[in-house]
């Protein structure tokens, strides 16, 4: 049985990817086990054996993207100092990191967020996995604040969470701009639109 753990971790990866592309293309309602099925050159029957039901599948779907948000997130971290600039601009790059920013896997992410039948399942969940990174963006942003300017710590603490909600702002706005435009998208330039953002906002030594 253990022989056969990597065959079967790799084949529910499979399902997993290509539930995304199913959910890209064709969003929650025209997602069927079917479907899933034919993109990733399997049968019915093999998908149910793994998930058996489209709500399970859907359910794993969002936690491999969710996990896998996760390891880009500590990974790009991990190579950088515990600077607050330089920590602020790794994750403003991972926000777009190829990994996480690509055609598929932004519009399963709305679809997360938006669709009115996964909307109260999801959302709160949703919602957990967005405040957690913002949640490291304003401590870098406070530690900024706090290292440059003779600021009270409440008034420090607003602004920094003010400077933060703008910028998510900002970055959710790219990430439906590159959805509608990904033709025409420059990660390059959205990245830097938000990093000199940040510049204009907090002393950067």
């Amino acid at each position: 049985m253990a022989r056969n753990e990597p065959i079967r971790d790799q084949r529910r990866r499979d399902l997993i990817q290509a539930t995304v592309a199913v959910i890209a293309r064709h969003g929650y309602a025209g997602t069927t086990v079917s479907r899933v099925a034919k993109k990733a050159g399997v049968s019915v029957g093999l998908v149910n054996f793994h998930f058996q039901s489209k709500e399970r599948l859907v359910r794993e779907t969002f936690r491999h993207l969710s996990a896998e948000y996760d390891l880009v997130w500590r990974q790009n971290l991990a190579t950088v100092a515990d600077e607050p600039p330089a920590r602020l601009d790794v994750m403003v790059r991972t926000y777009f990191d190829p990994r996480i920013f690509t055609r598929e896997k932004l519009p399963v992410w709305f679809t997360f967020w938006s669709d009115a039948e996964l909307r109260d399942r999801y959302r709160a969940a949703s919602l957990r996995v967005e405040r957690r990174y913002l949640h490291e963006v304003e401590a870098e942003i406070a530690r900024l604040l706090g290292d440059g300017e003779d600021v009270a710590a409440q008034d420090k603490t607003e602004r920094a969470g003010k400077i933060t909600a703008a910028l998510s702002a900002m970055i959710d706005g790219f990430w439906l701009q590159f959805m509608l435009h990904p033709a025409n998208f420059d990660r390059r330039a959205a990245i830097e639109t938000c990093l000199g953002y940040l510049r204009q906002q907090v002393p950067v030594p």
